[in-house]
Formats: C-alpha cells, structure tokens, sequence
C-alpha cells in the first residue's frame, strides 16, 4: 500500500533536518522551507507523470489496431513519390493524385475535382481540390503541384509512361494547373491513377539540391488518409491516419505492417495470433496449399478476388536457341496449363490461353490467344528446328550444345512460384529439355530480370488492372533505361505498332492497331503464358469486420472501411 504523498514529504523532512541540521541551530528557517517546496514540487511532478504514463499506456490499449503481415520492408525512408521504392500500395495510402482507379475502367476525382482535355488529347486543365492540407500542415495547392511534375516528367526512368512526355506546365492560379503533352496519347488520364510516381509530396519533405529538380528525399509526407508513425527498417511500421485528411477518415487508430519474408512464417504468425491479415499480391501472398488449408479452417475467414495479372515464361531473345519460332511454339505446346489451374493450385485461379485474361481491354479470342498442350506436337517442332538426343540421356542437343537452360525466379512475392516452376521443368523435361531452377531473392531477380538479363528463361507476371494492357506492353517490349533491353522481347515493328495504338485518338483505328500488336505477340510465342492467378486473403474475422478486397493489386484493401471489434 503507498503513503499518501503528504507522509512522504515529512519523512523525507526529517531526513534533512537530521542528515544536515543535527547538532546545529538552524538561523534561516527559510532554507528548510524551501527545500520542501522543492520536494513537495518533485514528488506531485512524479505523481503526475506517472498518472499521465498510466493514462497513455491505457489510451493505446484502447487503441484500434490492426496488425498486417508483409513480406519485404516497406522502404519508408525511401518512399518518394516520385520514384519507384517501395510497395505500390504504401503510395497509395500516403500520396495522392490528381485522380484515382475507381476500378471497372472508372476514373475518379482525387486532388482534381474536375479537369478538361482538349479535342486532340494534348492539353489538360485540372481545378484542384480547395482546403487540401498535406499531414505535415502545409497546404496543398497548384505550386505543389508544379513542383512535384518538375521531378519525374520528361525523365527517361519513366519512359514507359505516356504522360512523361510534356511540352510544357503552367500554374494558372493556386488551384488551376494547364499541362500540354507532347502526344495525344490515350491512356495519359489513367497513367495519372498510378501509384508511382505521379503522386504528390509535400515540397517540405524533400531537401532541395542546387540545379537539381528531384532533391533529397527526407520523409514521407501526403495528403492521403495515412501517414508514418514510426519505422523500424526490416522489422515493422506503423501508419496512423492523417488528422489533415479531407476525405473518408479511417476508423482504426493504427495499422501495423510486421516484415516478414517467409511464406509460411507468414502463415505462422497469422495462426499464433501475430497478425490478423495475412494475403495480397503485393504484400504477402498466401502460400497455395496453406491457403487451401486456411479456406478449410473455422479459425479464419479467406477472400479472393479476381485481378487482370497473368504470370507467365518470358525467353531472353539473346540465347540463339529462342530465336527460332520452332522452339518458343515447342515450349508453348510443351506444358500443360490446364493441370496448373485444375491440379497444382486445386482451381484457385484460371489456365492461361493467351498473354492477358479475358476482360483486358482491346484483347479478344482472336488476337490473344496460346496454344493447347501437345507434346508430340512439342518434340515434332524441336526436332525441325535441329535439336535431338543422341547420346540417349534425355536431353536434345544442337551442334554438340545441349538443350538447358537457366531458368530465373522469386518465391519471395509469389511463393506458389516455385511449384509452378518445379512443374515446368517436369514438363519440358519429357520432351526432351532440360532447365535448372534459379530461385533468387527479390533484389537478385529484379536485378537479373531488369539490369543484367542474367536468365535464359524466367518467371513473370505482366502488371495487372489500370496498367494493362497499354503500361504493360511498354514495360515488357520497349527498351528500358536500366538495361538497354526489352524486360521480355524487343522487335522494331511491334515497338511502332504498341505506339500507334497508345496515340490513336479514334477508338476504331486503335482496335486495330491492338489487333495487330496481340496478334504478333501470339503468333510468334514471344512468351509462355502459365496462368491466371486472383488475389487471395485470411483474416481474424474474430478481431476484425469489415473487411473487404480492394479494386486493384495496388489498392488491395479498402483501408478505411477496416475496423476493430470492441
């Protein structure tokens, strides 16, 4: 049991008076006075902290927080807008744009409450969002604006962009902005709902360098509904909700991203009671077969939602043996897609037939297309193109070079990769070719599929929703900047064709112009389309409600709708 304060102060008196006074007659009584005061002061100052301290550790048990698994670090000291660092979803839940995906081919005002295009797709004029203020307290206004397009546009890191090409920029007033583009493309207004990096920062977060438009980045700060809390690199993040915030506000306190790598420790701290979401492509996909022992189980409720990703093989045109049809049309006919769908995932997902789902815009039955599994057909064609086993070993060769290839992948984002990818090799196997797995660390296969081109096969997935088939097509058969290659094929004519289409304003002729650049990628099998994956998640429905899949990978929960049952 304490001693009342007062108790406290008497005794601690009589200390003094014993300690420093004995044997003396004490002149100035003032001093022993004084001296109290200051204890009395010390004592209740404690008291007070105390009581404050007891206060806010009962405020945040209060709290409403949700704890959410992730798979790699969320980058934050990395994350500007203008770049591409750190998961796409993070963007979205700290920046804004001018506009945003509001999913089914919808496009939404966000800091643009209104804008006008001209007739020949070039100029723009977006009114801005009045009373805007970014989590830092500075207002969000059209000089923001201009400052945050002066850091990414007309950069060739961005060049598989539309809208990067800009002629010029203007701020007509403190929420009017005037953009004119140097080409008429089509899909510019959609590229604008991107995650990265067309979103705003606040111009206080960012140091600025002499002759430098990017400057140095310094901390994340939007007019999103979310903002940093605290991080701990590799380990954990908190967001919080932003008090400046204009639009819905959250109705969590908190949402806690916990880094970790492992699948299936992934699945462990879900079923310990660590984390209470678990899933999304893009933050910590659900192993298959512990998601199908998730789906089965009364302990948490899963959901899933179809996406417009396909994953697929991608060859680099570089190795002589892909530059023959015979063998890119052999290893199509090779693997049988179906059993992936129907027998490795157990139908959680859909065979692929050609490069893009059914539903991608401007795709149809006769311009997207695969090919069925025929291994005979598979060997028929492998032969004509000159590779056949000799020595008996099961593996075909050409000119005394054996038929084997290094085939790259990442199980860190995608962990039923590895089965897949253990499936494939069992399929060219019996017609005769033979693959080594590769598996890399998220880095390694960026750098290996970006950079270096260090892979004779790889893994891919094509980008998904409001990027294809337009933003996708650039990414995997333009050059890029990082590597001066094409992430997947580069042929000049299909190059013109995929431009053609992006600046055809008509919407006939740019039907066409898809026609032909669909065609060409079916018929020449420039890829190995493998499967249609949908996007899955397992929640502790007993701590949290409303919960609910959001309308694309990079918006893949519906953040503020989260909530924590009391």
């Amino acid at each position: 049991m304490k001693l009342p304060v007062i108790f406290i102060i008497i005794a601690k008196l009589k200390f003094l008076e014993t300690k420093i006074f004995r044997g003396k007659k004490m002149k100035n009584k003032s001093l022993l006075i004084m001296l109290a005061l200051l204890i009395c002061a010390s004592l209740i100052l404690t008291a007070v902290s105390k009581n404050n301290s007891s206060e806010n550790d009962l405020e945040k048990s209060k709290a409403k927080e949700v704890v959410v698994a992730i798979y790699r670090d969320g980058a934050m000291d990395e994350l500007d807008a203008a770049t591409y660092n750190g998961p796409h979803f993070l963007y979205k839940m700290i920046y804004e744009g001018f506009v945003e995906d509001g999913g089914n081919g919808t496009i939404l005002p966000q800091l643009a409450t209104s804008w006008k295009i001209s007739p020949d797709g070039k100029t723009y004029i977006f009114n801005l969002r009045k009373g805007v203020k970014f989590s830092d307290g500075t207002d969000f206004n059209a000089d923001a604006v201009i400052f945050n397009l002066k850091r990414w546009v007309n950069n060739d890191r961005h060049s598989i962009l539309t809208a990067v090409n800009v002629e010029s920029m203007e701020a007509i007033d403190n929420y009017t902005v005037k953009i004119v583009f140097k080409n008429g493309a089509y899909p510019i207004l959609t590229e604008l709902t991107y995650p990265r990096p067309v979103r705003f920062l606040s111009p206080s977060s960012i140091m600025k360098a002499p002759g430098d438009n990017t400057g140095n980045f310094t901390k994340p700060v939007g007019t999103g509904p979310w903002m940093l809390e605290s991080y701990v690199k590799d380990h954990e993040f908190s967001l919080v909700p932003n008090p400046y915030y204009w639009g819905e506000k959250p109705k969590v306190d908190r949402i806690i991203f916990k880094v970790i790598p492992d699948g299936q420790a992934r699945v462990l701290a879900l079923q310990s009671g660590e984390v209470d979401i678990l899933g999304g492509d893009l933050i910590g996909k659900i192993p298959m077969e512990s998601f199908l022992e998730l789906k089965n189980s009364s302990s948490f409720e899963t959901f899933t939602k179809r996406t417009m990703c396909s994953h697929f093989i991608a060859f680099n045109q570089n190795v002589e043996a892909f530059q023959d049809k015979n063998v890119r049309l052999a290893m199509n006919y090779a693997i049988n897609k179906k059993s992936i769908a129907e027998n490795l995932f157990n139908n959680v997902g859909l065979e692929a037939n050609g490069l893009y789902q059914t539903g991608v815009p401007y795709t149809t039955r006769e311009n997207n297309y695969g090919f069925s599994n025929d291994k005979e057909k598979a060997k028929q064609l492998l032969e004509a193109a000159g590779y056949v086993d000799t020595d008996g070993d099961g593996i075909r060769e050409k000119n005394g070079k054996k038929m084997e290839f290094n085939f790259v992948l990442s199980t860190e984002e995608f962990p039923e990769w590895k089965q897949l990818a253990e499936f494939v090799q069992s399929e060219y196997s019996s017609v005769g070719i033979k693959v080594n797995l590769n598996i890399l660390d998220k880095n390694g296969y960026e750098d290996a599929t970006m950079n270096t081109k260090a892979f004779d096969i790889a893994l891919m997935r094509t980008s998904s929703d409001s990027w294809v088939p337009h933003g996708s097509l650039l990414e995997m058969f333009s050059i890029l900047s990082t590597s001066n290659a094409a992430k997947v094929w580069y042929d000049e004519g299909l190059y013109n064709n995929i431009t053609r289409a992006l600046n055809s304003i008509d919407e006939t002729e740019r039907q066409k112009n898809y026609d032909t650049v669909f065609k060409y990628i079916s018929e020449e099998a420039l890829t190995v389309p493998l499967y249609y994956p949908v996007t899955s998640f397992a929640v502790n429905t007993d701590k949290i409600e409303e919960f609910e899949i959001g309308v694309n990978n990079y918006a893949p929960i519906e953040w503020q709708k989260l909530d924590v049952k009391q």
